[in-house]
């Protein structure tokens, strides 16, 4: 699933959670840090991850979770996750644009029971 992740999207993301750290808002801050562009938020990462996982699996709920940043997402960049069942457990990936891998991880979720 591909995901564009727009500064404007950080830009709320860092209102909301009050992470406003210089290298997710601003160019110069970001490039003076050693990126090309500012850089998502690793949460907000996380947090997308587990929202797209659950809109497709509405009747399960995740229990568990952990993910491995392995490097930087730029912003104003597509991102693409991936969900892969593992012995009852959702392997994550998350990649850019190009392939890269920008972090990998690991959803326990159990079925909700109404």
């Amino acid at each position: 699933m591909k995901k564009i992740i727009s500064a404007e999207t950080i830009r709320k993301y860092a209102e909301i959670s009050k992470d406003t750290a210089a290298i997710h808002l601003d160019e110069e801050a970001a490039v003076k840090a050693g990126y090309k562009r500012p850089i998502a938020h690793g949460m907000y990462i996380m947090g997308l991850a587990q929202s797209l996982y659950l809109a497709q699996h509405p009747t399960q709920w995740i229990t568990t979770y952990r993910m491995k940043f392995l490097q930087p997402l730029l912003v104003d960049t597509v991102a693409i996750f991936h969900f892969e069942i593992n012995e009852g457990d959702i392997e994550v990936t998350v990649r850019g644009e190009s392939g890269e891998m920008i972090a990998s991880g690991t959803f326990s979720v159990k079925e909700v029971v109404n």
